[in-house]
């Protein structure tokens, strides 16, 4: 089982978006012939074949069991999309795509169960060579707080896939991380036969942290979708979170500003990244105003880019970083000498640095170590705006 399981997430993907009409997943009930991958993951012998009889599936929606991250979800449905459908066509082209993605997307509940499985359908997908094959398309499980076990995805199609089976039958909580950068529809969850089925303890805000910004905020090159650094901080604040980062496509247009906004959050964190480019200040303080005067008491954390290793020897890319460094601190800055107390700049060099090289991959994005060290130094902001003690 653990070899059978092991090939699977040993694929690895190339970076390019979904062809055109190959982005949507096949529909519930589709039929098609398992290849030797899905028999690996579904029913490797004989002996799992017949633990899946005792198995209950339970499909989503059902109210005891807690989707996270999806602001839309019941407006979108069945898709599993991070911005509303109804908007998709008004939106940037590649945020249009990006949405499909569940970033940041989790399954909450609280169970007895001793065995995990789940069914989904998935799009067809290209390779992100970059990235390995968890941390594109994988999906994580974690109980009580701590890692388990990841399951992925290799083609298009229902799949079922495993993620623990064994373990004590006494209450747990349990998180189910959705991918990154792999379109999917959850079908249902799969446990004991007689498990008890209840919802997970309550978050310590009431309403989420929304994070903005480009492929860092995605959480491009972590190693799994629990390791972006959105994720490690919810954890440790035991908040929840919306992730609307889109790769290349941090650019604060007004299109998406304002369906950031919209979403009601205890905070909102904005981290474009060098996806802004070279637009000028007054792009970055419009979204400044906007949300502030959708949400007037929420606090707004601004993020100036973080170092890259490609900065030491591309030219170019080190004068855009600083480029967006000042415009950032220049609008933010702004808007706290208006007079603006909610609104909190942070230095991304103090984030994650020069010193910090060996925290990189492909000179650009981070990788766990980094997203790891971003969380560390983030943190002590929001414990403060958040007002959430240690």
């Amino acid at each position: 089982m653990i070899e059978r399981i092991a090939a699977l997430v040993s694929l690895t993907l190339v970076l390019c978006l979904p062809a055109a009409g190959a982005d949507s997943p096949v529909a519930p009930g589709a039929s098609r012939t398992p290849d030797a991958e899905d028999r690996a993951a579904v029913a490797p012998d004989g002996a799992d074949r017949a633990t899946r009889a005792a198995i209950r599936w339970i499909a989503l929606p059902d109210e005891r069991l807690q989707v996270c991250g999806l602001p839309w979800i019941e407006e979108n449905a069945p898709r599993w999309w991070r911005l509303p459908k109804s908007a998709a066509d008004k939106l940037p082209p590649a945020v249009a795509r990006l949405m499909r993605y569940p970033t940041g997307a989790r399954i909450r509940f609280s169970s007895d169960t001793s065995r995990l499985r789940i069914r989904l359908a998935a799009s067809a997908t290209r390779s992100f060579g970059h990235m390995s094959a968890i941390g594109s398309r994988g999906l994580d499980a974690y109980v009580d707080g701590t890692y388990w076990n990841s399951a992925t995805v290799a083609q298009a199609g229902e799949h079922e896939l495993p993620f623990f089976q064994g373990a004590e039958s006494r209450s747990k909580e349990i998180c189910i991380y959705l991918p990154s950068f792999q379109e999917v529809t959850i079908l249902a969850v799969g446990v004991d036969v007689g498990a008890e089925i209840g919802p997970p303890a309550p978050f310590a805000k009431r309403l989420p942290i929304v994070f903005y910004g480009s492929s860092i905020a995605q959480g491009a090159c972590a190693s799994r979708p629990a390791m972006s650094y959105e994720a490690i901080l919810a954890r440790r604040l035991n908040v929840d979170y919306v992730n609307l980062g889109f790769s290349g496509s941090g650019k604060a247009e007004p299109e998406v500003v304002e369906l950031v906004s919209h979403i009601e959050a205890c905070c909102y964190v904005l981290d474009l990244g060098k996806s802004y480019r070279t637009q000028p200040a007054e792009v970055y303080a419009k979204m400044l105003r906007k949300i502030r005067a959708d949400r007037a008491d929420v606090p707004i954390v601004c993020l100036t880019p973080i170092f890259s290793t490609r900065e030491r020897y591309d030219r170019g890319y080190a004068e855009l970083s600083e480029y967006v460094r000042r415009v950032v601190a220049t609008a933010a800055g702004r808007q706290i000498e208006s007079g603006d107390r909610d609104v909190h700049l942070i230095d991304g060099l103090e984030l994650l640095g020069p010193a910090d090289a060996d925290a990189f991959q492909e000179g650009v994005h981070p990788t766990d170590l980094g997203f790891a060290r971003i969380a560390d130094r983030l943190e002590p902001t929001l414990r403060k705006v958040l007002r959430i003690p240690r």
